[in-house]
């Protein structure tokens, strides 16, 4: 097939979606495109964050392969809190000809553009949906524009996308309800693990504890991603500082980043409390480095939003401590990870205690989970569900 992915925004070295994706859709064989914006998601403080990864946010428009994938980065018309209207988006589509469209976000103004080009260009179109309620907005205008997106949700969309995949049973409810979008035509598509990096491969990496000046017999407690209110990051450190201060032992790192103020925020308690010399915070690195610093862990905390990390670091072997949110609830019950209760500090803290205390049920849990996401959440796996529903709507279309 000729696959054509289109997205807002495309971060090859993050390890999103966005591109892991095509990236197997690339090693089963087919000829992957994709659409996206000349520059990189708008996170809050991206120069202290990606920008030592990623570089400027801007790129400019381009065109360039990576892992045998064509990316062609178009110009922005408009970029209004992370929508995007692309310049040249019809004459791309048309010059690339794909067999199928596959669309990343079903509320996007790219999602509406694409349906019109699809119609025009007689392609199948696929869209997938990524969205948690626990994001949702509310308030006045919130509604407005709920009731604005269902209306042309009913009108465009649903009569002319073959299928409309989310990301978790969350995902699925939510547009089906908020969004409007024909029940018949929602199926669930989940998140993956690209095993080419986090294998099953638990040999002992570069990156040691001594690279970071961590004694060989500390307890790492760690979070990696984004850092934030939403991702849970003050309620991980406190639950964690009183525990810190009676056991000398343990160690708190965050791999990522987030509102400066806000991390310096978290972090006051240790350094009033003198154990600020065992919290270390490491920029968010290249997906490539991740597994050295997840095994490097003895625990992995996710306590917020939903988290693709909760996933890799299980690929490591590594225990993790999961919110008690629909998407951590059906994890946990595949074996993957332990849920405490959501925002509980006392909870997490009680979740945390149990797996310090015992070497052998971190091991347990964390060996358990590896093998449940080798088995289940592999993009080679989850690639290959994509493209038999992509040949299945390509199907169909020509039969219409």
């Amino acid at each position: 097939m000729n696959i054509l992915h289109v997205a807002d925004y495309v971060m090859p070295e993050m390890g999103y979606q966005e591109f892991i994706l095509p990236k197997w859709n690339a090693k089963h064989g087919h000829e992957v495109h994709i659409i996206t914006s000349d520059r990189y998601t708008p996170v809050p403080d991206y120069e202290n964050t990606w920008q030592h990864i990623l570089g400027p946010r801007h790129i400019g428009e381009s065109t360039e392969t990576i892992e045998n994938v064509l990316i062609h980065r178009l110009p922005v018309k408009l970029e209004f809190k992370r929508r995007i209207w692309l310049s040249g988006l019809f004459m791309k589509i048309k010059e690339i000809n794909p067999d199928i469209i596959f669309c990343h976000g079903t509320s996007s103004p790219l999602a509406f553009a694409l349906v019109n080009i699809s119609k025009k260009l007689r392609i199948p179109l696929i869209m997938d949906n990524h969205m948690a309620f626990v994001a949702q907005r509310s308030g006045i205008l919130a509604r407005m524009y709920y009731f604005a997106l269902k209306l042309l949700t009913k009108i465009y969309l649903n009569k002319n996308v073959s299928s409309f995949l989310g990301m978790s049973d969350e995902s699925c409810e939510f547009m089906i309800t908020q969004q409007g979008i024909n029940p018949a035509k929602v199926g669930k598509l989940d998140f993956g693990i690209d095993t080419g990096i986090f294998g099953d491969d638990l040999k002992s990496s570069p990156r040691t504890r001594t690279y970071y000046g961590i004694p060989d017999d500390a307890t790492i407690i760690m979070q990696t991603g984004k850092l934030s209110q939403e991702k849970g990051t003050d309620i991980l450190t406190k639950a964690m500082l009183p525990l810190m201060i009676d056991d000398p032992s343990l160690w708190l790192i965050f791999v990522g980043g987030g509102n400066s103020a806000f991390i310096k925020q978290c972090m006051e308690p240790f350094q009033l409390s003198s154990v600020s010399n065992r919290v270390l915070t490491i920029s968010f690195v290249p997906i490539t480095q991740l597994p050295s610093l997840m095994k490097m862990s003895d625990i992995c905390v996710y306590p917020g939003e939903s988290s693709l990390s909760c996933i890799e670091a299980s690929a490591c072997g590594t225990p993790v401590i999961i919110t008690d949110l629909p998407w951590g609830k059906a994890r946990s019950k595949l074996g993957i990870g332990t849920c405490y209760e959501t925002g509980n500090v006392k909870d997490l803290r009680s979740h945390l205690q149990r797996l310090i205390e015992s070497k052998e049920l971190r091991t347990e849990l964390g060996e358990v989970a590896r093998k449940k996401v080798l088995e289940l959440y592999s993009y080679d796996l989850v690639a290959k569900n994509v493209e038999f529903l992509m040949e299945d709507a390509i199907n169909q279309y020509g039969q219409q």
